[in-house]
């Protein structure tokens, strides 16, 4: 249990990493590369807390929860615009697949910022579930 503990908490950590390291300016490549991992990152974040999308059908539906899933789709779907629109814009570390224009450039910064919106509401109704965690770790 403490180990799945602490492979959350590492995962969260280096998103937030990344994710920061994202919104300043670096070389593009950096940013690329960056970008891939922060991919990675999120698909382990998202592996580590299946069991939340397991219960997504079950149970009732309040006010409270069914706000915490319209945060949770919104940052899933802004996420995947701004990776995949990343993606046909690489000019460095993925440029045999550019596809994109500067439209894909306007529209990857726009859900970038989208996204980071959806985060913060996301950290703000998960952030008590990972002072949890690092309380355990104590």
């Amino acid at each position: 249990m403490e180990n799945k503990i602490k492979k959350r908490i590492s995962v969260d950590l280096l998103m937030i990493v990344a994710i920061m390291l994202e919104f300043i300016s670096l070389p593009i490549l950096i940013h690329e590369l960056v970008g891939i991992g922060l991919l990675f990152l999120i698909l382990a974040h998202l592996k580590l807390n299946e069991k939340y999308f397991k219960a997504i059908t079950k149970g009732k539906y309040t006010l409270k929860r069914t706000i915490n899933l319209i945060i949770n789709i919104g940052l899933l779907i802004s996420l995947l615009i701004t990776i995949l629109t990343g993606i046909f814009i690489s000019q460095k570390s993925l440029k045999n697949i550019k596809i994109g224009n500067n439209k894909m450039s306007d529209i990857h910064k726009s859900s970038s910022i989208i996204s980071l919106i959806f985060l913060v509401l996301h950290l703000l109704i998960t952030h008590k579930k990972l002072i949890r965690g690092l309380k355990k770790l104590h």
